[in-house]
């Protein structure tokens, strides 16, 4: 790593805390825009307060590059409690970590702590990225996740809400707020991170629409159907307001967390006796409907804020009795 990118990731590591990724990122593209003409040399004679290749430094830039990408708060929390436990595990340097070093980290994980294929993988994910970052970027030598083998994961069909199952939820529903978030979450099909910072400036009353920041700081722009639009309505009645959050938290003026969300619709669940009731199925329920009500699967993925469509396709939008009607229509 040369000195100007050393400088150029103190800097930006100095303003992690105080700015958002999207400034981060400008921050970052700035800085190497107009140190490119110049020649930087440190100074022999300055006083080392800052080891750039340290591994506390190391990992803090780990993470400060993961927040420029964009990533939510919840996927950095992850990288940061899986790298944190596999650490505490071997207690040695970065540059000290072998292969075997990894793949035994995950046999005793799956053998002794019995943890999911899921879990695995994403336990998995985070250690080998993170190591293959610190190569890519000098930090260490060698890659020593570049050989440790994939965790297959077995493939479940995760299921939708049934139309009962949705009818229940809305029956359950004992105030304006609750009918609102069922609402909103299956005409949007947003996650449940885009649902909480929902704010009334987005809003576009006459095309019955929000924008939205989503998954990867990119912006998208969310439909309310007529169902929605009347829970908004009923909602704002109770709750007037033009400003701020779209619906709020337990404090006025203040947004729900995600926490509370969850929290939330596991309760309606167990008033309308409905099971395993979290937001994320509220979301794949919507592709569903989407998909079974003819949108093509291009516009389910756009509507989803997917990336590519592989990760909508993961997506369980029929069934088998659907399978075997439209076998019989197209294929007999």
């Amino acid at each position: 790593m040369t000195a100007k990118e050393s400088l150029v990731n103190k800097i930006v590591g100095e303003l992690e805390a105080d700015l958002n990724s999207e400034q981060l990122r400008k921050v970052n593209m700035l800085l190497v825009m107009y140190l490119e003409p110049f020649e930087l040399v440190k100074s022999s004679t300055d006083i080392v307060i800052y080891d750039e290749k340290s591994d506390a430094s190391a990992y803090h830039q780990f993470m400060v590059s993961k927040k420029i990408q964009g990533l939510s708060e919840g996927t950095l929390k992850l990288y940061m409690q899986t790298i944190n436990f596999f650490m505490s595990k071997l207690r040695k340097p970065f540059k000290d970590i072998t292969t075997n070093d990894i793949r035994l980290f995950i046999a005793n994980r799956e053998i002794h702590d019995r943890i999911s294929k899921g879990t695995l993988a994403r336990e998995r994910g985070c250690i080998v990225r993170f190591f293959h970052w610190l190569y890519i970027e000098e930090f260490i030598d060698r890659d020593p996740g570049a050989r440790v083998e994939k965790i297959k994961v077995p493939k479940r069909r995760k299921q939708e809400f049934s139309e009962l199952e949705v009818e229940k939820l809305r029956s359950a529903a004992s105030n304006a707020k609750e009918t609102l978030i069922i609402e909103l979450l299956l005409s949007t099909g947003c996650r449940v991170s885009e649902l909480v910072s929902l704010n009334f400036s987005d809003y576009d009353q006459e095309n019955d629409s929000i924008e939205v920041i989503g998954k990867g700081n990119k912006q998208r722009t969310l439909y309310f159907n007529a169902k929605a639009k009347l829970a908004l309505n009923h909602y704002l009645k109770e709750v007037p307001h033009i400003t701020g959050p779209l619906f709020y938290g337990q404090t006025r003026g203040k947004e729900m967390t995600t926490a509370g969300i969850q929290k939330l619709v596991k309760r309606l669940g167990e008033r309308a006796g409905v099971l395993n009731v979290h937001p994320h199925r509220f979301r794949r329920t919507a592709a569903t409907l989407a998909r079974r009500h003819g949108m093509p699967i291009e516009l389910v993925s756009r509507f989803l804020g997917h990336e590519n469509i592989e990760t909508t396709m993961a997506y369980s939008m029929i069934n088998d009795d659907e399978v075997k009607i439209s076998h019989q229509k197209f294929v007999s």
